[in-house]
């Protein structure tokens, strides 16, 4: 049964949540199977691998190109570069043991990874203090004059448009201390920290899984990485209020 790539966001979905412990595999699996038109066999695959991305095991099941760039990409919003890294790792493992056994060679995933690569690459970069550019988990590589997010982009896999014009008029509009805690980059590291913020999408995009126009300062606000992280903590993203509130309470 072919996969629908529909389904992926949903998969992601389950796979974080057995990663995480919050439900079993086969509960999982089951749910899936249920709600969409999925083999069990492909779900239980998926759920795999996707742990296998975030422990950097070498990945022994078959991954299509679509679900190994979504899985990619929410591995480096939701956990950070150094699990984005772990996964690109895990992912080229399994080329490398896929194209061992001689069932042919894996060219599209291997451009998906050498894109990647590069986008890892200049955001270590840029921690270390080389280039000139910072790029964040809400960025693009392809920078463009309109604010629309959300679209589907298909170059060699679909992608979901996020605009960096946008997240520089979110900042010409609020500044670049975080809206939840207060926490100013610049204040505190002096230069070194001048413009750093992330900026956050208050309604996550990979969830309106269509084309909309955005607002900058409406849809986005700019958070610390802290916040941004605990932000995330829910699914779907908690709201800057209540995360306000949580520290007012503690």
């Amino acid at each position: 049964m072919k996969i629908q790539n529909e389904s992926i966001p949903a998969v992601y979905e389950a796979a974080v949540d057995v990663y995480q412990g919050r439900i079993s595999k086969d509960d999982a699996v089951e749910h899936l199977v249920r709600d969409y038109p999925l083999n069990p066999t492909s779900v239980s695959n998926m759920i795999l691998n996707l742990d296998g991305m975030l422990n950097g095991k070498t990945l022994k099941r078959s991954m299509n190109d679509f679900t190994c760039d979504y899985f990619l990409r929410q591995i480096r919003e939701d956990f950070g570069q150094q699990a984005f890294n772990t996964a690109l790792q895990a992912v080229e493992q399994h080329v490398n043991y896929y194209e061992s056994l001689g069932r042919g060679m894996r060219p599209s995933l291997r451009a998906l990874l050498a894109r990647f690569g590069k986008v890892s690459s200049a955001m270590m970069a840029n921690s270390c203090g080389e280039g000139t550019s910072t790029i964040y988990p809400d960025d693009i590589e392809d920078p463009a004059s309109i604010l629309i997010e959300g679209a589907l982009l298909r170059i060699t896999v679909n992608r979901y448009e996020r605009d960096p014009v946008a997240r520089q008029k979110c900042i010409e509009h609020y500044g670049t201390a975080c809206v939840v805690c207060g926490f100013d980059f610049e204040k505190r590291y002096g230069a070194t920290g001048a413009g750093f913020i992330h900026v956050h999408h208050v309604v996550d995009i990979a969830s309106i899984g269509g084309r909309y126009q955005i607002d900058p300062v409406r849809d986005l606000r700019p958070v610390c990485p802290n916040c941004h992280a605990m932000l995330h903590q829910e699914r779907p993203a908690m709201s800057v209020e209540k995360l306000k509130q949580v520290l007012q309470n503690i």
